[in-house]
């Protein structure tokens, strides 16, 4: 898909991650998942590691709602994942709802 978001260099491969030039260092996403997320006071937050359990990939959704700009994103497919994030209204943040899905706003 042409029109999916470009990933904030630190980045680790996976389906998280924050969208570049978009974190206003709100620290909220970093609180929800500290364990997930770092920040780079270039790049601002970014997944340092994706979520390994089912108590991190809880955190990760966590996350991405707690966003105050909806930096961080889904783009993967796993229909639980993809269920409990339209579920808060994030399912703009999903790259294969986007568009799809009604915004938080």
């Amino acid at each position: 898909m042409s029109d999916v978001p470009e990933r904030t260099p630190p980045n680790v491969e996976g389906d998280f991650y924050v969208e570049k030039d978009t974190c206003l260092a709100c620290m909220a996403p970093e609180h929800e998942a500290p364990e997930l997320i770092g920040y780079d006071e270039k790049d601002g937050c970014y997944f340092r590691r994706q979520p390994a359990t089912p108590e991190e990939l809880t955190h990760a959704v966590e996350a991405v709602w707690v966003s105050c700009v909806a930096a961080l994103r889904y783009a993967g497919s796993d229909s639980n994942v993809l269920s409990s994030l339209h579920a808060k209204n994030c399912g703009e943040q999903c790259d294969v709802l986007k568009g799809k899905a009604r915004s938080r706003g």
